[in-house]
C-alpha cells in the first residue's frame, strides 16, 4: 500500500465508526487512523482488521488542540463521535488543514456548523455535514430526484425497517446511539410548512406510511433531523418538508416509558450530584447492543417522496434506498447504511472528486450517480419507485 493518503476516523471503534473503518480498510489505498478516548479499544479493533492499513490513536473530541495535532497531515477526518462534539472537531480540522465529514448535527448543531462555511472555503477545505443514512444517503437521493423537476415544492423523508433477528430474551435492542434516540424522542422536531420552519411537539404527526415491500405499512412520527436544516435553502421554492421514522411499536413504547418516567432527563439526580438519570440509563441500556454470537438479519428502506412541477405539469417522484444487514461483518442494515457512506464520501474527498469548498450538505456537493454506484457495490440499491 502506498499510504499517500490518510483518513482519521474519530470514534473509530464505536458502533458506526467500526463500520466506516471496516469499509475503509477493505477499499481505501491509504492509511487509516482509528481514534478514540480509549487507546486499548482502538488498538484492539485496528489489530482485528488484519489489513495492515489501520493504526490506533488516542483522541478526545473535547480537546481541540490535541485533536488538531493528531489529524495534522490527514486528508480527511471522519467524525463518528456524538454530534455534541461536531463544532470542536471542525475547529480542529480547520487548525490542522484537514477536510471534514460527520454523521449529522440533529438540526440545531448543523445550523451552527454551516456558519463556518467561509472559514473552510478560505482554507480550500470542504466539510460535508450529515454523511450517514439519513441525513446522508437521503440528501443525495433528494438531489437525484430534484433533477427531474423544474420546481420542487414538497419533500417527505421516511425511514423504516424490518428485523428478523432472534435476540432471545433481550428486553430491548439499541439500534444506534441511545443519546441520540433520547434526543429524538424529547426534542421538538422541525417541519417546513408553507415555506416556513416550525418547531412542533415531540413525536408529531403520527401516521401510517406505506413503504415499498417487504417493509410495508409502518407507523411513523416526526423527529428532529438535519435534513430540515439544509433542504429549504438547497431546494429553492420548497414549501413543505418533514422527516419521519418508523421504529418497532414495542421499542417506541419502551423508550416513551423511559422518557415519561424521567429516565431520559438531563437534570442532576440530586443537589450536588454530578449524575443525571440519562447518563445512568444510557450506561445500562448500552448493555443491550446485540452480542457477537447473535447473527443479525434485518433490512431497511430510506424513502424520499418529492412533489413539484416539470414541463408545466404537476409531478411526483419517489426515490428509494434498500439496505440489508451484512453477514460478513455481522452488523445491522442501519450500521451498513450509516457507517459505509462516510467511508465512500471520505474517499471521494481525499481523491479530489468533491470539487466545491466550504461547509456543505451532501445534496449540494456529492454527485448522485457515482455515489450510488459505490453504494451498490456494498449491497445498497437506490432506485426510482413508481
Amino acid at each position: 500500500m502506498s499510504f499517500n493518503m490518510k483518513i482519521a476516523v474519530l470514534g473509530g471503534y464505536g458502533e458506526m465508526g467500526k463500520t466506516a473503518v471496516r469499509d475503509l480498510a477493505e477499499t481505501f489505498d491509504g492509511r487509516i487512523i482509528v481514534a478514540g478516548r480509549d487507546y486499548k479499544k482502538a488498538a484492539a479493533f485496528a489489530r482485528s482488521l488484519k489489513t495492515g492499513n489501520a493504526f490506533p490513536a488516542r483522541a478526545d473530541a473535547a480537546d481541540v488542540k490535541g485533536l488538531a495535532a493528531l489529524i495534522k497531515g490527514c486528508d480527511v477526518v471522519v467524525n463518528c463521535a456524538q454530534y455534541y462534539f461536531n463544532l470542536n472537531v471542525m475547529e480542529a480540522a480547520l487548525s490542522a488543514g484537514a477536510n471534514y465529514i460527520d454523521l449529522g448535527g440533529l438540526f440545531h448543531t448543523t445550523k451552527k456548523q454551516l456558519r463556518l462555511h467561509k472559514k473552510f472555503a478560505k482554507k480550500n477545505l470542504v466539510a460535508v455535514l450529515g454523511c450517514g443514512s439519513t441525513p446522508g444517503i437521503t440528501n443525495v437521493m433528494a438531489a437525484y430526484g430534484a433533477e427531474r423537476f423544474e420546481l420542487v415544492e414538497g419533500i417527505k423523508v421516511r425511514f423504516g425497517g424490518a428485523d428478523y433477528t432472534d435476540y432471545g430474551d433481550m428486553p430491548i435492542v439499541v439500534p444506534y446511539s441511545m443519546q441520540t434516540i433520547f434526543d429524538e424522542f424529547t426534542m421538538e422536531p422541525a417541519v417546513l410548512k408553507n415555506g416556513r420552519i416550525r418547531m412542533v411537539e415531540p413525536m408529531y404527526g403520527r401516521e401510517l406510511y406505506d413503504f415499498p415491500q417487504p417493509i410495508g405499512r409502518k407507523r411513523c412520527f416526526a423527529t428532529l433531523h438535519s435534513e430540515l436544516a439544509t433542504f429549504p435553502s438547497s431546494f429553492k421554492g420548497l414549501k413543505s418538508c418533514a422527516f419521519k421514522l418508523a421504529f418497532p411499536a414495542d421499542f417506541v413504547s419502551k423508550v416513551k416509558f423511559l422518557v415519561d418516567a424521567g429516565f431520559a432527563s438531563t437534570e442532576k439526580i440530586a443537589a450536588g450530584s454530578a449524575i443525571t438519570p440519562r447518563e445512568v440509563s444510557i450506561r445500562l441500556l448500552n448493555r443491550f447492543l446485540p452480542p457477537p454470537h447473535i447473527k443479525v438479519r434485518d433490512e431497511e428502506m430510506l424513502v424520499v417522496d418529492m412533489a413539484g412541477k416539470a414541463g408545466g405539469r404537476r409531478k411526483r417522484v419517489r426515490v428509494v434506498c434498500h439496505a440489508k444487514s451484512s453477514e460478513k461483518w455481522n452488523v445491522s442494515a442501519g450500521a451498513v447504511d450509516t457507517g459505509v457512506p462516510p467511508s465512500i464520501i471520505a474517499q471521494m474527498v481525499a481523491a479530489g472528486r468533491v470539487k466545491r469548498k466550504g461547509v456543505l450538505p451532501p445534496e449540494l456537493c456529492i454527485e448522485p450517480e457515482p455515489f450510488f454506484r459505490e453504494l451498490k457495490k456494498r449491497g445498497m440499491k437506490v432506485f426510482i419507485s413508481k
